[in-house]
């Protein structure tokens, strides 16, 4: 038995097989680099044909104004207590969906807001990519008629809890506002405020 040994143990050592383990974790090697440089480069066209979309969107000439229809006064929701529901957030900035998750993939909650588990898995992996490439996290995508808005909002603990808001492209967003809103209703989530 240990003549078996020390005759395999000769044959791995010897210079021939050594250069060949060699070569193959070499080729490994050079395999892997190169998958993951074409990974991250068609990652960063994607970004950047989002940021070439946004920069063309700001540049196109305005519409024509039209001139205003008297409308009713809209329904003045009261923010000094929080926020009932998400809804009542949508309702208060003409958003038509809000959708809270965590930087895990876990869908935290949402109003109007289908396959959140999905979503939720999506946006935290492209949070994660943009962060990695060097891009802010917080970037406004207009795209097909609508806007979205996606963001940070607040950390808890270890936990980053992040809103992707989408509305019509009419609607006027304050990202700042809209975030310090949403941050009070996380803070209410925390609490235990909500029933």
């Amino acid at each position: 038995m240990e003549g078996l040994l020390s005759g395999f143990f000769n044959v791995l050592m010897s210079p021939f097989i050594m250069l060949i383990l060699i070569v193959i974790t070499l080729v490994l090697s050079i395999t892997a680099l190169i998958s993951s440089l074409i990974t991250v480069s068609k990652v960063a066209k994607i970004a950047s044909r989002e940021l070439v979309v946004e920069k063309a969107v700001e540049e196109a000439p305005e519409k024509p104004v039209k001139e205003p229809v008297e409308e009713k006064p809209a329904e003045v929701i009261k923010i000094s207590g929080g926020f009932e529901s998400l809804e009542d957030l949508a309702t208060l900035t003409g958003l038509d969906s809000i959708f809270l998750f965590n930087l895990s993939g876990m869908p935290i909650d949402s109003y109007n807001m289908k396959e959140e588990e999905h979503v939720a898995a999506s946006l935290a992996d492209f949070i994660s990519t943009l962060e990695k490439l060097g891009f802010p996290a917080e970037v406004v995508i207009l795209k097909n008629g609508m806007k979205a808005l996606l963001l940070k909002v607040k950390r808890i603990g270890d936990v980053e809890v992040c809103a992707l808001m989408i509305g019509k492209p009419e609607i006027e967003v304050r990202v700042e506002e809209v975030k310090e809103l949403l941050q009070a209703y996380v803070s209410d989530l925390v609490k235990g405020g909500r029933e």
